[in-house]
């Protein structure tokens, strides 16, 4: 049996050697042909055939077979049919016995088939697998064009088809760890390049230093940059990866120990980054159209949205909803301006961050004098300001600047300017619809409220009572009569005693509570409903607010006031309510005014 070994052996190195010296003479498909016919002979098999994998398929394809073969075999060879563990083995396929030897150049790998009826020794399958890798190898050298052509076109093929850079840049860094394994491989990319990826990756630094200044060069200059390591221990290889439009990252390729790179290595490297430059560029334009197109399709849904007649509480919930779905914001601010120019009017929609009032300050200083949009990756300016990415677009009107929608983040650098202009945009198409609205609620608040003293009109109150007994269970009317107005007009005039409507109206609006109704009643009386109030509870606000309008008042005024209630339990109407306030206010102007008097209903 050793004998038998010893000769195989021995006739396959002869047979290839006879190979390597006609390499001039032959291509590479030749000698690869003849290597075939060798095992083929040696072994004395019926068939034996090459083949090689592409990452096109991810799978193996016939490359060459001996012409006099008699069997059929398969065109494509299944994965799972071949071990990754070994590198030679037994398979079956279609019920044949398929012995197969791994052997591997420089691109990629390529295994022999070899169909036979009874057994083969692993040991003679180990001695064809170590001389045939042995020839591999050679011929490497010999043909390095005639072998990295194919695999290029068969990369090619793969990266095209790709839509995305990180799977593209990782397809190619894997390809080049198999042609190169012992030396070190990184990525260099820009900050604004995003991947994800399961390689080693550098940042760029557009410097000149020795550690970056090679890299940094390769990416401006689009050429390929060799530097040479100290005390002699090898090369970095630094390689652009380049599109039509432009450079997208570097490859940097070290050498082990002393090792330099041939040209034919450098070359080889150059057509692989190139490819995958073009490569990227593709899947970068693909992915570029596709965020249009959905960053179209947002303003499309959110313009018609906006046309659907929303009010100002509707619009604002609904474009924070969008925002958040975009960019994912901790916190989303809509803050209209007043009409001395402060920024405290926070609109129901905005998040927690802006309702709280010690961070009025905070707020009005962010968007003191900001008339443009603004980006802010790492905002520093304000040192207690928690936040560091910042967005900030101003609500226009025509050249008027009515607000400012606030967009924040706690991390620095976490909106992209692509997410901003994109809200740019998306906000701009809002404005008009935001300022109508507006417009919208200040007509309909104009109807409904008092000139002077921003109350609610008498009408307006009225009509809420009226909603009210048919729904609540009980609810208090209070009103309210400035004492000797008349001789506020007569002694300061009629604008002093405008004055003091306005300041009693004030007070009025600071005792209201959230669903309270307080209104002009007419003239200089006042008054207040409070829904599910009793009337002994109305009593004790009237007098917090008489107590009150007496000690803020200037000129000083006294109010005097009746009290009235409903109850879900008594028969009751508007006008009867109406009436025992009013017959409760006669009785307190005649008891000396500055008092409070309540009418409850007779029983």
């Amino acid at each position: 049996m050793m004998k038998d070994r010893d000769l195989i052996q021995g006739n396959l190195q002869q047979a290839y050697f006879q190979i390597t010296s006609n390499l001039s003479h032959l291509s590479y498909e030749e000698s690869l042909h003849n290597m075939i016919k060798a095992i083929k002979q040696v072994l004395h098999l019926k068939w034996v055939g090459v083949y090689h994998y592409l990452r096109s398929t991810n799978s193996y394809h016939i490359q060459l077979m001996d012409p006099s073969n008699e069997i059929n075999v398969l065109n494509q060879l299944p994965l799972n049919a071949i071990s990754n563990d070994n590198q030679f083995g037994k398979c079956i396929i279609d019920r044949s016995s398929v012995f197969y030897l791994k052997l591997k150049d420089r691109n990629f790998s390529k295994v022999l088939v070899c169909f036979k009826a009874f057994q083969i020794d692993p040991t003679i399958l180990a001695i064809v697998q170590s001389e045939s890798q042995r020839l591999i190898m050679q011929l490497d050298q010999y043909y390095p064009q005639q072998i990295n052509y194919p695999f290029l076109y068969d990369l090619s093929i793969c990266i095209f088809t790709m839509k995305r850079k990180s799977s593209i840049l990782n397809e190619v860094i894997d390809a080049i760890r198999e042609i190169y394994p012992t030396h070190s491989l990184h990525l260099l990319l820009a900050h604004d390049t995003e991947v994800d990826y399961n390689f080693s990756v550098k940042s760029m630094a557009y410097t000149d230093d020795s550690t970056n200044g090679f890299g940094s060069k390769a990416f401006m200059t689009e050429e390929v940059q060799i530097e040479k390591r100290k005390g002699g221990a090898g090369e970095k290889l630094y390689v652009p990866l380049t599109g039509r439009q432009g450079v997208y990252g570097v490859i940097q390729l070290i050498s082990k120990s002393c090792d330099v790179f041939a040209k034919s290595d450098v070359d080889f490297i150059t057509h692989i980054a190139q490819t995958a430059g073009k490569a990227i560029e593709n899947a970068s334009l693909l992915e570029n159209a596709n965020l249009l197109i959905a960053d179209l399709k947002l303003i499309n849904e959110v313009t018609h949205q906006l046309n659907s007649n929303l009010n100002l509480t509707d619009i604002t919930e609904f474009v924070r909803k969008k925002i958040k779905e975009v960019c994912r914001a901790s916190e989303i601010g809509f803050i209209f301006q007043r009409s001395d120019g402060s920024y405290a009017d926070v609109l129901t929609a905005s998040t927690a961050y802006f309702k709280k009032e010690e961070n009025q300050s905070l707020v009005d200083k962010l968007l003191k004098d900001i008339v443009h949009p603004t980006f802010y990756g790492k905002f520093e300016y304000i040192p207690t300001f928690p936040y560091h990415s910042l967005m900030i677009i101003p609500l226009r009107q025509d050249i008027h600047t009515y607000g400012h929608v606030v967009i924040m983040h706690e991390a620095s650098y976490f909106f992209s300017f692509e997410v901003f202009k994109l809200l740019q945009s998306l906000i701009q198409h809002c404005s008009l619809a935001l300022a109508n609205a507006i417009l919208k609620e200040e007509l309909e608040k104009a109807v409904i409220t008092d000139y002077l003293t921003k109350l609610y009109s008498r009408n307006y109150l009225e009509k809420v009572v009226i909603n009210q007994m048919k729904t609540a269970r009980m609810g208090s009317l209070i009103l309210f009569d400035i004492d000797d107005f008349k001789r506020i007009n007569d002694t300061y005039g009629h604008h002093v005693g405008d004055e003091v409507l306005k300041q009693v109206a004030d007070v009025i609006m600071r005792f209201s509570e959230q669903d309270a109704i307080p209104s002009r009643w007419g003239g200089e009386e006042l008054a207040i409903y409070t829904p599910n109030l009793s009337i002994d509870d109305a009593v004790q606000i009237a007098a917090g607010i008489r107590e009150q309008v007496e000690e803020r008042t200037n000129p000083t005024v006294t109010l005097s006031c009746g009290v009235s209630s409903w109850s879900e339990d008594f028969d009751d109407s508007v006008s009867e309510l109406f009436i025992r306030a009013d017959k409760a206010l006669y009785e307190a102007k005649h008891r000396g005014k500055n008092s409070v008097v309540k009418r409850v209903k007779d029983r």
